[in-house]
């Protein structure tokens, strides 16, 4: 199963000069209780900013020009296409589960094919230089499961929402 995990503003952004925008613990808690011992699909630049493994997956990334032996850090391997991370993340996969967990061409590249996407919207306007896609609605079915609403650290609402793909679709 491929699964996208993000967080994005009203407008989709998701990041500016390779940083996150906002920082909302809940959010983080849920993206590791999600993904932890899944394997995680991420592109260079991701791979970048976040500058580590993160532990408990594989972290699998897609980069042209970083080699294998660019990273020393445990769990991680380099390939060079989006289809050999997919086909690699999948084989490697204790859970059945993948996910991808950005940036944007990755996104964009794998919304298509993906079976669920878990996106936390936050409802504020950020300016940024990353997006999520559009997601398909002919395609996904969603739903959102939590709320959180805007307090004295964090005045914005932010919901966890939970797109499931279609039957048939």
């Amino acid at each position: 199963m491929i699964e996208l995990i993000a967080a994005a503003a009203r407008t989709g952004v998701i990041g500016a000069e390779n940083k996150l925008l906002w920082r909302i613990p809940e959010d983080f808690a849920f993206f590791k209780k999600t993904t932890m011992g899944s394997p995680v699909v991420m592109g260079s630049r991701t791979w970048a900013s976040i500058g580590r493994a993160l532990p408990g997956r594989l972290n699998v990334i897609v980069s042209r020009r970083l080699q294998p032996a660019d990273i020393s850090a445990k769990n991680v391997v380099v390939v060079k296409s989006l289809n050999e991370a997919l086909s690699l993340a999948q084989a490697r996969s204790r859970t059945g589960r993948v996910f991808v967990i950005g940036g944007g061409e990755i996104y964009r590249r794998t919304i298509a094919i993906a079976d669920r996407v878990w996106l936390t919207k936050i409802d504020h306007d950020f300016e940024g230089d990353t997006y999520f896609p559009t997601i398909p609605r002919g395609r996904f079915r969603g739903e959102c499961f939590r709320t959180l609403l805007p307090s004295a650290k964090r005045p914005w609402r932010v919901d966890f929402e939970c797109w499931t793909k279609r039957s048939g679709a």
